[in-house]
């Protein structure tokens, strides 16, 4: 993959570029969003636009992700493709299918449990928060 292209003028406190337009809502536009309009028209309904550098730099464990990350002020039309919000949130780093622990250190495999709500979490951080919950009320009674 070729080399990150970083926005050059204002970038903002959660590190991405920010483009001195108005978009349809008002507010200003990301800079990514901006140079993708300016490439190839509006960005599809239900779609974003999602900075491929940044995935792969994730699958190599070269990005910690978050405000620091480098990728989010990219500006380089290779490294920008339009996607779902579902497929963007798949590829981020805090999917739980992207990732081999928790936010603990407590490894996924065989330590996953799945909730009415369909969400799944680390069965061994759920219960440390169970026995922390039991102590309290032993405490209080």
């Amino acid at each position: 993959m070729s080399d990150c292209i970083k926005w050059h003028l204002h970038i903002r406190n959660n590190g991405y570029g920010q483009a001195n337009i108005v978009g349809t809502s008002g507010k200003h536009m990301n800079a990514h969003r901006w140079v993708w309009i300016q490439a190839y028209g509006d960005i599809p309904d239900g779609m974003v636009i999602d900075h491929i550098c940044h995935t792969e730099a994730l699958a190599k464990g070269q990005c910690e992700g978050g405000w620091n990350c480098k990728h989010r002020s990219c500006v380089n039309l290779d490294h920008l493709r339009a996607i779902s919000q579902q497929e963007n949130v798949m590829a981020g780093k805090h999917n739980i299918d992207n990732r081999s622990n928790c936010n603990q250190g407590h490894p996924f495999e065989g330590n996953i449990m799945v909730r009415k709500n369909g969400r799944r979490e680390c069965a061994e951080c759920n219960r440390v928060r169970a026995r922390a919950v039991w102590a309290n009320r032993k405490v209080s009674a």
